[in-house]
């Protein structure tokens, strides 16, 4: 049996695993990142995925920091405006930053970032790739975690779980989780329209679920915008069977869409998904930490799931730096419990945040529609409490 030593195994190597990687790469540890998929450029699973990621403009402050943003900037469409529109109460907002100097987000194709994550990893000689790994077991030896990936064993001093929201490590670790299953599929369609989008992204709340436009980057000279749509599984289903043709997906967009972008002139990706959340009881366990999807997952409503995973990245980057400065053990309780403490609350508001929008926003009872176009009318009138939910927005 093959045997490697390091510092930190991270466990997934989709882009918050490779995130991870890339920025405590930077601090000298001996990195092994373990993937199911082969983590190379010719991947087409990993680097022709279509989903669209946002990136509020903290995110991006945080990718500047760590030499990231010049990479990706050239093909990150910015987020101008955002503009809500409460179609059970009548209600809209418009949302801005107030001082003009940077954007509310930006949105980025997955396959962009993944592209440039690869790239970057392959210049660090102290990040090993072990690809087409599963996880199959998790021992303890002395000082060291020792997982076991087909027939390679892996020594490390720190376990990062960055798998997702069906983690192997807590699987096998048994850490315990929270999980709502929301009875919601989400329809994910990238398409090209009439008018340009002038960088404003929409929101609708619907009786059916919520549904977002988001500004995308032109393509071959055409205006393009994602849209993502929570509905009953039952109704996304027929939107995405294979009997259906594209002339019928136009159609529903373009009844959802006409007013803001014109008419739909091309549909050029559509999958679905299921909707769920969870959170973990704790973020760590014994030498482990969970990052990203792997501790937490959110409703989509606020597109703020990403940028979540990714303070995971900056805190545990932070915490290892602090960590080496003081020539201090990485792994031990203590320094998995710091992680946790700066991570938890956060995760956790943002999980209960989420979740009542999705409960307060489908309600269609009179007295909701008042409280929410109540709510609305407040929140134009205050401008201080309007610029606190844009830095909320933003990442600050």
């Amino acid at each position: 049996m093959k045997e490697l030593k390091c510092d930190l195994h991270i466990v997934g190597g989709a882009l918050t695993g490779l995130l991870t990687a890339y920025c405590v790469a930077s601090l000298g540890y001996e990195i092994v990142v373990s993937e199911r998929e082969n983590i190379t450029l010719h991947n087409k699973k990993l680097t022709k995925d279509t989903r669209t990621t946002a990136i509020a403009e903290g995110s991006k402050v945080f990718l500047e920091s760590q030499g990231l943003w010049k990479s990706i900037k050239s093909f990150a469409e910015p987020i101008k405006n955002i503009k809500v529109f409460d179609t059970t109460a009548n209600s809209n907002l418009d949302f801005k930053n107030p001082t003009t100097k940077s954007n509310l987000g930006y949105i980025v194709k997955n396959s962009k970032l993944i592209s440039v994550l690869i790239k970057e990893l392959k210049k660090k000689n102290n990040v090993n790739f072990i690809t087409g790994s599963n996880l199959n077991s998790i021992t303890y030896s002395n000082s060291k975690i020792i997982s076991f990936s087909n027939n390679i064993k892996i020594k490390s001093k720190l376990i990062i779980a960055a798998d997702g929201k069906n983690s192997t490590v807590r699987k096998i670790l048994g850490t315990n989780f929270f999980n709502k299953k929301y009875n919601e599929k989400a329809l994910v369609i990238n398409f090209f329209h009439e008018r340009p989008h002038n960088n404003n992204a929409y929101e609708f709340f619907l009786k059916t679920g919520p549904l977002a436009i988001l500004p995308m980057q032109k393509e071959r000279g055409r205006n393009q915008s994602a849209l993502i749509w929570s509905n009953k599984p039952e109704i996304i289903d027929k939107i995405t069977s294979s009997d259906l043709n594209k002339k019928y997906v136009k159609e529903i967009i373009n009844e959802k869409i006409y007013k803001q972008l014109g008419s739909v002139t091309n549909i050029n990706s559509l999958q679905s998904f299921p909707l769920s959340a969870h959170i973990n009881e704790k973020f760590y366990d014994n030498k482990t930490v969970y990052v990203g999807d792997a501790a937490h997952s959110i409703h989509p409503i606020a597109g703020q799931g990403w940028n979540l995973g990714l303070r995971d990245v900056k805190s545990i980057t932070t915490l290892l730096r602090k960590t080496k400065e003081r020539n201090l053990t990485i792994g031990t309780k203590s320094f998995c419990k710091l992680y946790n403490d700066k991570c938890y609350y956060d995760a956790y508001r943002l999980f209960e945040i989420t979740d009542k929008l999705d409960w307060i926003f489908k309600k269609d009872q009179s007295y909701f529609k008042f409280l929410k176009k109540s709510g609305f009318n407040i929140i134009n009138k205050n401008t201080i409490f309007k610029e606190k939910i844009v830095k909320f927005a933003m990442g600050f």
